[in-house]
């Protein structure tokens, strides 16, 4: 039986998570692409249309995940619902634990 040392175990666990947080999950359709994140100060000439949310893990275990890649991550998966509302900007409103809520517009 081969025996693994714990610093051993530790560092292949720690280089498992590294490239798993490294990774981006989230597929942009094209039509997505085109769905643009913008401060609330620049949509007063457009139509509101409703509210999206989308959530990922913030979390591996007990390890945070990096902060602009979930926000990335929420982000991407906002602007597939936002095609879906017909909406072609939203606002981010918050980020709070993988949850991001976003106000969906319809800009000129």
């Amino acid at each position: 039986m081969l025996a693994v040392k714990p610093r051993t175990t530790t560092l292949l666990l720690a280089g498992m998570i590294a490239i798993t947080t490294a990774c981006t999950w989230v597929k942009v359709s094209p039509e997505a692409q085109q769905v643009i994140v913008v401060p609330a100060n620049r949509v007063s000439a457009c139509n509101h249309i409703g509210v999206v949310s989308s959530t990922v893990k913030a979390t591996i275990g007990v390890i945070a995940r990096d902060a602009t890649k979930v926000r990335n991550e929420l982000d991407d998966l906002a602007r597939q619902q936002a095609v879906d509302l017909g909406a072609n900007t939203l606002v981010r409103q918050s980020i709070v634990n993988g949850k991001g809520t976003y106000a969906a517009y319809n800009c000129p």
